[in-house]
């Protein structure tokens, strides 16, 4: 039997019940006889009680000055719960379960509080768990250094704990479960019909990632590629295909548009395929000609072209810009 990781997000765990939908995805894995190692997050976003947000801000209310390593130790707690109780609930439908923190699942990261890199993993106790066909929880995010000190590593650290976990126990592969449909040309919050990817490449995923495609952690990309492990980005709430990212060579000639936000500006990267340079480059300047009250910065590279606009006029602009190229 082959081995699959499963990484839920905080919003796929709101409301833990026997109705949950990420429940359903577990029992159909299980039923066409994976081992399985499930990955989770804090339950819930920025508000929620149990998410990382929420945490922080209990030691900001007292003072702003924090000790990184007490830091971590705060902010690794929405993990753990969430994998107590989705274990709890797994038992509570008849599915052997263990639930482990990321120390236990032998995850040692370096001496580097709230941003660790992990440096080892010895998968012994979860390798002996998936052999008692025993569904394994791991709370992501989190890891230890070699004196035991609590880590964590970096938001959306827990793409980067189900990938470290995938290639450490040789998986055929990794779904990131969240609560969009896969991975967008652009953020749909934005352009609400945005198209979505059947397929990308590693390097393609990383573009969009670093320039503000927060659907999946870059690093856990560049560790996917340096293993060769695919990964799927699924939606925990529609029956959509996801996309597949893998070393497929797939030549999109446009690859998306990242944002990132600023305090009153917003960075659009918009990422092409460099063999079509000077057909896009083309297009696009005489897209920005009549778009230039808009611009505040324009700079060009040889599969990017960075746009700064102010923020009041992001989703517009954002959304004309789409509808030239892609529709």
């Amino acid at each position: 039997m082959s081995i699959v990781v499963q990484k839920f997000g905080g919003t796929s765990l709101r409301n833990l019940s026997n109705q949950s939908e990420f429940l359903k995805l577990v029992k159909k894995e299980v039923q066409i006889g994976s081992k399985l190692v499930v990955v989770v997050s804090a339950m819930g976003r920025r508000g929620d009680p149990y998410a990382t947000d929420t945490l922080i801000n209990q030691l900001e209310n007292i003072s702003t000055i924090i000790n990184p390593r007490k830091k971590d130790l705060i902010m690794s707690v929405g993990e753990t719960i969430s994998a107590a109780l989705v274990s709890h609930l797994f038992e509570s439908e008849g599915l052997p379960s263990e639930a482990l923190m990321g120390f236990q699942a032998g995850i040692i990261t370096d001496n580097t509080f709230n941003q660790g890199k992990i440096i080892k993993i010895n998968t012994n106790k979860i390798q002996g768990y998936l052999n008692e066909n025993k569904i394994v929880v791991v709370a992501g995010f989190q890891g230890a250094t070699e004196s035991l000190d609590i880590t964590t590593l970096g938001r959306g650290g827990s793409d980067t704990t189900a990938v470290a976990l995938g290639v450490n126990l040789n998986a055929e592969r990794v779904d990131i479960f969240t609560d969009v449909p896969g991975v967008a040309v652009t953020d749909p919050r934005v352009v609400p019909n945005a198209k979505y990817i059947k397929k990308i490449s590693y390097n393609d995923m990383y573009k969009l990632a670093i320039n503000g495609a927060n659907v999946i952690h870059p690093y856990a990309v560049l560790l996917a590629k340096q293993y060769n492990i695919p990964i799927r980005i699924l939606s925990t709430f529609t029956d959509d295909p996801g996309t597949l990212i893998s070393n497929d060579t797939t030549n999109l000639k446009i690859i998306g548009f990242g944002i990132k936000k600023q305090e009153s500006n917003s960075v659009i990267s918009f990422i092409f395929n460099s063999d079509y340079k000077n057909e896009i480059i083309q297009k696009l300047d005489k897209f920005l000609l009549d778009e230039k009250e808009h611009l505040i910065n324009i700079e060009y590279s040889s599969d990017k072209v960075s746009i700064v606009v102010n923020n009041e006029v992001l989703a517009e602009f954002l959304q004309r810009l789409y509808f030239n190229f892609i529709q």
